[in-house]
């Protein structure tokens, strides 16, 4: 299976407020003290790391394809955002590169509108290189929800699935942002 490249290696992003580049190995320590937190990781469908050894794994994980992005603000990481290959079985995407964008903001830095402007700026950059960008959220996550709805994002479809991190089904709304010039279903280009 080919590697997806979102072409960040090398490169700082800035928006407003935030810088993004790739996590780094300098940023395990900052990342993992914001991910030690139940009420940052569980509504991302994932608990703290019991361990050192665990978060040396996740974060292994996360950065390992070059799809994790650090979300920094003064120099400080606050966040990050990864980005996954999206499977949809909707005939509108076949043959379309479609990525999933998921992120995390630590407490502290919640509620600032941090999680918006990273959600806007990095989707309005992935979708230069793919077809459509989706989000998604557990129905519960009205934070969430806004964040996606206010970057942009319009309602795609609910799915229920189990998340093996928090040993809980939950329901999930999916949303999308097509790259210009790809039609909806409606036929019309967003």
């Amino acid at each position: 299976e080919e590697t997806l490249m979102i072409g960040l290696e090398g490169k700082t992003l800035q928006s407003a407020r935030l810088t993004y580049r790739l996590l780094k190995e300098e940023d395990k320590s900052s990342l993992y003290a914001l991910l030690n937190d139940a009420s940052v990781t569980v509504p991302a469908g994932f608990l703290p790391a019991k361990s050192k050894e665990a978060f040396e794994t996740f974060f292994s994980e996360l950065t390992k394809y070059n799809t994790g992005i650090a979300l920094l603000h003064h120099q400080q990481l606050i966040g990050y955002l990864h980005v996954n290959k999206y499977k949809t079985n909707q005939p509108e995407f076949s043959g379309k590169q479609c990525v999933g964008v998921g992120f995390v903001i630590g407490r502290a830095y919640q509620r600032q509108g941090f999680g918006t402007e990273a959600l806007t700026y990095l989707t309005e950059y992935l979708l230069n290189r793919f077809d459509a960008c989706f989000a998604d959220h557990f129905q519960e996550n009205l934070p969430s929800k806004r964040t996606i709805e206010n970057s942009g994002y319009t309602h795609f479809e609910d799915y229920a699935m189990y998340f093996d991190g928090i040993k809980q089904e939950k329901n999930c709304a999916s949303y999308v942002r097509r790259a210009q010039g790809v039609p909806s279903e409606l036929g019309r280009a967003e």
